[in-house]
């Protein structure tokens, strides 16, 4: 028999059975994985509870997420803001454009009249919602006269067109906050958030009417029953050279001597792979302004800036009318998407609502006859056979990413172990930062309402 590992502690020799060190390990890689794992249960609405996990590969963390709800519409929000090029933008994005969407309640889903600063009820936020009193000073005088904007025009009278609204209205400001003073200085904070970037993927539920607005790589994926089996239906684009619609917007947006050097090794100008984006005014600004306020605080003019703005923060919204066949809505990263397939993501989220293994081969005993085995399969199906590792289904999501969906459980904890010993900083060579938000459905309340059946939810 091969001899226990030992060490010495003081003048005491210690020996460490293997099966010790290695539930160590595994309570490590758990506690690592569950570090920033949060879920909030909701009553007498659409939704039941929604869970939310995030594991860090930059050093800061450029991913935030946020939740909250309009009071005045009873619209539920839930974002995923993937930052790029420093974490500001996706920080100041996760803490403000909620502020927006509630201001641009539509008056026929107006149900509380209240003043802009009592619309808000966070639920969570990854990032701290309060800004720094000069920023949050001119943030409220911004929501403000975008409210008065919106309230005198005729146009805005859907929902996707107030989320729109909202987008641009923040993008604007977030440049605008950049410029340069009356005396001619530029704050450096606000200058920071303008120069770095964020995508955006935000849920708007309100009772069974559900918007997606979406800009860059981060995605929507809603998972749907369909004659017994769940499958995936996808509520977002990516807005990146893959999208043929996205090429040929930017494209045709400037002129035909641009063609080849707008996108360029799969990237705007060379350089940016999301083609949609809060900030990144490098991309919005022309060469004379960003001379100005960005040259000197080091900051770069991308090679080919002809006719800018290149970037625009429009966002892509899709609609969906709720059904008590909607179980849950997923919102990830681009991080997460690097890892599964939608199907596979929601497969898994599935499988932990059940407590299944779906995605595991199935190894009957070597004993068992074709009885137990059926029951086994049975018992297997109906979530009897095993619990999943984690109580919350996005930080299982996100095992099962890293980890890999075959090989057990043993293998699962090699291959975290591998991943998650790299600290946030050196792990961004080898994966991005992963954000996931799940939403589950309330399918009785769906049923059971006729309000969710009403129509003019766009």
């Amino acid at each position: 028999m091969a001899a226990c590992p030992a060490r010495v502690v003081g003048r005491r020799l210690l020996h460490v059975e293997p099966g010790r060190r290695f539930m160590r390990h595994r309570t490590t890689t758990d506690a690592q994985l569950r570090a920033h794992e949060y879920s909030v249960v909701l009553e007498d609405c659409a939704i039941s509870r929604v869970e939310v996990s995030q594991l860090a590969a930059n050093k800061p963390i450029e991913d935030y997420h946020s939740a909250a709800k309009c009071i005045s519409s009873n619209a539920f929000l839930f974002g995923v803001f993937d930052g790029h090029g420093g974490a500001s933008c996706s920080r100041h994005v996760s803490a403000r454009l909620f502020d927006y969407i509630s201001a641009a309640v539509l008056d026929k889903h107006t149900v509380k009249n209240l003043p802009l600063g009592e619309r808000l009820q966070w639920l969570f936020s990854s990032g701290d919602t309060r800004l720094p009193s000069f920023i949050r000073d001119q943030h409220k005088e911004n929501v403000k006269k975008f409210l008065k904007k919106f309230k005198h025009d005729a146009d805005l009278t859907t929902v996707r067109k107030a989320l729109q609204s909202a987008f641009l209205a923040l993008d604007d400001d977030i440049s605008a906050g950049a410029l340069p003073d009356n005396a001619g200085r530029v704050d450096r904070v606000c200058a920071n958030v303008a120069a770095s970037g964020s995508c955006a993927v935000v849920a708007h539920v309100r009772r069974g009417h559900l918007h997606v607005a979406n800009i860059g790589d981060s995605a929507a994926v809603l998972g749907v029953s369909h004659h017994s089996n769940l499958t995936a239906r996808q509520l977002s684009r990516p807005h990146c050279v893959e999208n043929d619609d996205e090429v040929q917007r930017i494209r045709s947006a400037h002129p035909i001597s641009e063609t080849t050097s707008i996108l360029r090794a799969g990237r705007l100008l060379g350089e940016l792979y999301p083609l949609r984006a809060f900030g990144d005014v490098r991309y919005k600004w022309t060469l004379d302004l960003q001379k100005v306020v960005l040259e000197p605080l080091g900051v770069s003019v991308p090679s080919g800036l002809f006719t800018p703005p290149y970037l625009s923060a429009m966002p892509e919204v899709f609609y969906h009318k709720l059904t008590p066949n909607d179980h849950f809505l997923v919102l990830a990263s681009d991080g997460l998407w690097e890892w599964l397939e939608p199907d596979t993501v929601v497969r898994l989220i599935n499988d932990h609502t059940l407590g299944t293994q779906t995605l595991s081969q199935y190894v009957p005993a070597p004993e068992a006859n074709l009885n137990e085995v059926v029951l086994d399969l049975e018992r297997r199906k109906q979530g009897e056979s095993k619990k999943p590792l984690d109580e919350n289904s996005a930080t299982h999501v996100i095992r099962n990413a890293l980890g890999g969906v075959s090989g057990g459980t043993d293998h699962q904890y090699e291959r975290l172990k591998e991943s998650l010993q790299l600290p946030p900083g050196m792990a961004r060579h080898y994966r991005d930062d992963l954000t996931v938000i799940v939403v589950h459905f309330n399918p009785e309340y769906i049923k059971n309402h006729p309000e969710a059946d009403e129509t003019g939810g766009f």
